[in-house]
């Protein structure tokens, strides 16, 4: 293709020099959600590690209540894989039963999931739970069946003989030390995870914030808009008149304060490529600058509330019969008018001929308005060309009415209209321009709320781990608390004790969660808009969070080991 390439410029030395880029076709088919699929893949990994390292806290406890049975067991003769592998069998029965219970929930969901998934997405018609998935979902369940269970199976299996089956009242068994380090790194560890997800969570919710508060260079409100066809085997030169029609009739609607028509709506990113000459800059065809091209009726601007910010709007007299006209935004009269006033000047759009055979004509440009988005709220406005439809006759287009009250009332009245004006031209595309905004914010809106859905569960888990570390530091110390109290040690003073174990556990978590954010937080940055990925103020909040919330789990087993009665801590044997 390179070979290729470099022959062709060598045969039309005239054209812009031409480069080649191969692509594999599936990173083409997914464009730009491939990332954010990464990213949420990413995050179902995280929450499925915090959910496997609290089963293994619950299995580690459980695990010590029964180190009296897996003594005897060993006792008996029953080797130690032998043990493992009952535990193990157990565990990984927790994971199928678990990896049950949630494709059931996935099956109950799916039709919401794919409802709230963005209408872009690739093959969104063809997704569903086959029998690949099964067999996906069945060996996640395995694995983590076996993975929450292994560090508790080769625990409990740690067993001494003789302090085990001595029958003393507060005898762990041995391995208490071990138990409880174990059990604080996978609380740690659920930390940290969670502080991932919180932070990726933080930086989208203020990406889509601030793309919803983006200006898109018009008023999206109380505009209905829809899509039709000049009627077949009418010539193109005509079709003005009939789309003129269609505009008048709708401004006749009650409710309608002002209709026109476009050949592109704003948010659509279904506007027309082109190229476009200067008349001071005569350049080669191969070598003009791209600009974006769109063919409108007079008052679109008004209609969709775009500013004229210099110049006039196009009126009914920029017909075929009168000088080739055009009006362009802001962005092109900066690239092209640097420090000018660009009314009076002209330019050549590539295409939009409707001035017989030849090349385009030189067009005066008679307007400027305010940049408008075309396809993405964060995606800056390009220069672009807006020509009158009398002078570029086109055969389809988008009629637009400015509605006072609620603009999807008026699709009736607009379908019956149409009808009586041609029963065979059905309208379609019937959307507000509210709705083409929503769509093109749906992406990162649906990103933001799986992500954020994943953080409050991370978070949630994380809690959870942290206080059943410590809910089980009090249990095993409700003797050693006993004799604290009866010594003469005050309720605050144990509380501020017990604290600190869980906010050790934490302050942990936190930190290590935030060193490994700076690593993976980059993999956002494509998808951010108007936030770094490093944003600092992000980074504090998330785990201030973090800090908080797990103070709150450990508090409450404090709390409960305060009002422990010393007497019977004390007879606890």
């Amino acid at each position: 293709m390179v070979t290729i390439a470099s022959r062709l410029n060598r045969l039309y030395p005239e054209n812009k020099p031409r480069t080649v880029r191969l692509a594999p076709e599936l990173h083409v088919l997914v464009g730009d959600l491939r990332t954010p699929l990464l990213v949420l893949l990413g995050a179902v990994g995280f929450v499925l590690l915090i959910v496997c390292a609290n089963m293994a806290n619950l299995l580690l406890g459980r695990a010590k209540g029964r180190h009296k049975e897996m003594a005897v067991r060993l006792a008996l003769g029953a080797s130690r894989r032998r043990v493992i592998s009952q535990l193990l069998a157990e565990s990984t029965m927790l994971g199928l039963l678990g990896g049950a219970l949630g494709l059931a929930l996935a099956l109950a969901s799916f039709q919401l999931l794919v409802r709230i998934m963005p209408v872009d997405v690739p093959r969104l018609n063809s997704i569903g739970l086959d029998f690949r998935l099964l067999v996906f979902a069945f060996l996640v369940s395995l694995l983590a069946g076996i993975l929450f269970g292994l560090a508790p199976a080769l625990q409990a299996s740690k067993v001494t003989l003789t302090q085990s089956l001595k029958d003393s009242g507060r005898g762990s068994g041995g391995g208490e030390t071990g138990h409880s380090s174990l059990r604080g790194a996978l609380a740690v560890s659920e930390v940290a995870l969670a502080v991932v997800l919180l932070l990726g969570a933080g930086l989208l919710l203020q990406s889509f914030l601030h793309l919803t508060r983006v200006a898109p260079g018009f008023n999206p409100h109380h505009v209905l808009t829809f899509h039709i066809d000049a009627p077949g085997g009418v010539p193109i030169e005509r079709s003005p008149s009939f789309f003129r029609e269609v505009v008048a009739r709708m401004s006749a609607l009650p409710g309608v304060s002002v209709a026109s028509a476009a050949a592109a709506l704003p948010l659509t990113g279904d506007h027309i490529g082109s190229s476009i000459e200067i008349e001071v800059q005569p350049t080669p065809m191969g070598s003009r600058p791209a600009a974006g091209f769109n063919i409108v009726e007079p008052d679109f601007f008004h209609t969709v509330s775009t500013a004229i910010v210099n110049g006039r709007d196009f009126t009914a007299h920029d017909d075929a019969g009168s000088t080739p006209v055009v009006i362009v935004n802001r962005a092109l009269a900066r690239a092209f008018f640097p420090n000018q006033n660009p009314i009076g000047k002209h330019v050549r759009p590539g295409i939009g001929n409707g001035y017989g055979p030849g090349e385009p004509p030189m067009r005066e440009i008679v307007g400027v308005v305010e940049d408008v988005k075309q396809s993405n709220p964060g995606i800056e406005a390009g220069p672009e060309v807006y020509a009158p439809l009398a002078q570029c006759p086109f055969d389809t287009m988008f009629i637009a009415m400015r509605a006072a009250n609620d603009p999807a009332a008026l699709a009736g009245a607009a379908r019956q209209q149409m009808a009586e004006l041609n029963k065979d031209l059905p309208i379609y595309h019937a959307k507000t321009l509210d709705q083409y905004f929503a769509d093109s914010v749906a992406a990162p809106r649906f990103n933001t709320l799986l992500l954020s859905s994943f953080a409050a569960l991370a978070v949630l888990l994380a809690c959870l781990g942290v206080y059943g570390v410590v809910s089980y530091t009090v249990v095993q110390r409700t003797h050693e608390i006993g004799v604290r109290m009866a010594l003469g040690a005050q309720g605050g003073n144990l509380v501020r004790w017990i604290l600190a174990r869980g906010m050790l556990l934490a302050l942990s978590g936190v930190a290590i969660g935030l060193a490994g954010s700076f690593a993976l937080m980059h993999l956002l940055s494509s998808v951010l808009f108007g936030v770094k990925a490093t944003d600092p103020a992000t980074f504090a909040a998330a785990a201030l969070t973090l800090v908080c919330v797990a103070g709150l789990a450990s508090y409450i087993p404090a709390r409960r080991a305060a009002r422990v009665n010393p007497m019977v801590a004390l007879r606890n044997e």
